[in-house]
Order: C-alpha cells, then sequence, then structure tokens
C-alpha cells in the first residue's frame, strides 16, 4: 500500500516540545481519517477501528489515558513503513545545519508527530483549543516501525518563516509476514 501526506507549517528541530509534535498529529489527522474512508481500508475498517476488539480480531486501537489512537502501521498486523520525505524549506539546497534547524533533527521530530504518543499526556495541552478526535488516526503505533528512511531537500520559494516547510511523505507500508489481517492492504 502507497500513499503521500502533506504537512505545512513549522518544523523545529530536536528538542522540540512535545507540544509541537502534538500540532503535526493535529495536522495529519484529516488525511489519514480520509484514508481509512478509502479502499483498501474502508474494506477492514469496521474490524479494525472497533474498541473493544471483536473477539478472535484485532483490533488497531491503542488506548492511552482514555484517549483512543488508531495507527494504521502496527506490529499486531504485522506492518511497518518506508518512508521518503520531500522536504520544502526556507534555507538553501545544501544548507543543513541553520536557524530552522538541521535536516536530521526536524527529521525526528516529524517521525515522532506521525507516531502515538508515548503517553497520553505527551506534547498534550492541558486543555486543548479543540476537542481530541476519537479516534485520533496516526501513522504510526511506534517510530521503530520505520525501516528505511530518505529525505530530499528542496528550498521553499514562496514567503515562510525560517522553521516553516512544506513536507510530502511518501508512504510505502509492507507486511514482515502475510496473515489473513493485513492481506488486503
Amino acid at each position: 500500500m502507497e500513499f503521500r501526506l502533506i504537512y505545512e507549517g513549522p518544523l523545529h528541530g530536536q528538542g522540540a516540545k512535545s507540544s509541537h509534535k502534538w500540532e503535526i498529529r493535529r495536522a495529519l489527522h484529516p488525511q489519514l481519517q480520509r484514508l481509512w474512508r478509502e479502499r483498501p481500508l474502508k474494506d477492514v475498517a469496521h474490524t479494525l477501528l472497533a474498541h473493544p476488539a471483536q473477539p478472535g480480531k484485532p483490533s488497531v486501537i491503542v488506548e492511552k489515558g482514555g484517549l483512543r489512537f488508531a495507527p494504521l502501521v502496527t506490529q499486531r498486523l504485522d506492518l511497518y513503513a518506508e518512508l521518503s520525505v520531500l522536504l520544502f524549506r526556507q534555507q538553501p539546497r545544501g544548507t543543513l545545519i541553520t536557524d530552522g534547524g538541521d535536516i536530521d533533527n526536524r527529521l525526528k521530530t516529524l517521525l515522532d508527530g506521525l507516531r502515538v504518543p508515548h503517553g497520553s499526556m505527551e506534547g498534550r495541552p492541558e486543555i486543548p483549543e479543540e476537542p481530541d478526535p476519537l479516534p485520533f488516526f496516526c501513522l504510526l503505533e511506534d517510530d521503530s516501525l520505520v525501516t528505511k528512511v530518505s529525505v530530499e531537500s528542496e528550498q521553499l520559494l514562496r514567503p515562510a518563516k525560517p522553521d516553516e516547510v512544506v513536507a510530502i511523505i511518501s508512504v510505502h507500508v509492507k507486511k514482515t509476514v502475510l496473515s489473513h489481517d493485513n492481506m488486503t492492504l
């Protein structure tokens, strides 16, 4: 299964506050939610998004502190992901270490924003401006499920703040083992 996600907004280097990672999750949630409404996920969503899980059937739902997350790439489905990121940023090509943060640290922040938070309150504002979606769609159960990452950096030619980016994230979901539960993905 292959698809692309787009993130537009600030992308700070590592050391970025966890709330920034929560903002990335919120920005990507609608795209992942729509993906679950399209084939092939649409055909298995009623089972995989069930909470509690149906007897004898897997569910991807992860509950943390009363919040429910729905990662697409999970160990229980024997899935992993390969990512290719096209990162448009203010700095010219070849400028790897800048005020906006170097590429590898920004990439780590992006990967953290793609995964389910380690704890329900990891970076979540005390009182969110908007209620959290239920379930909260994420790409990854954990960033350890990413086995390959490539990054290409280009200069963003429109006006923007130094830490603002446009990231086009190409996702290739693969299976470690073919099973009845992941056959359609």
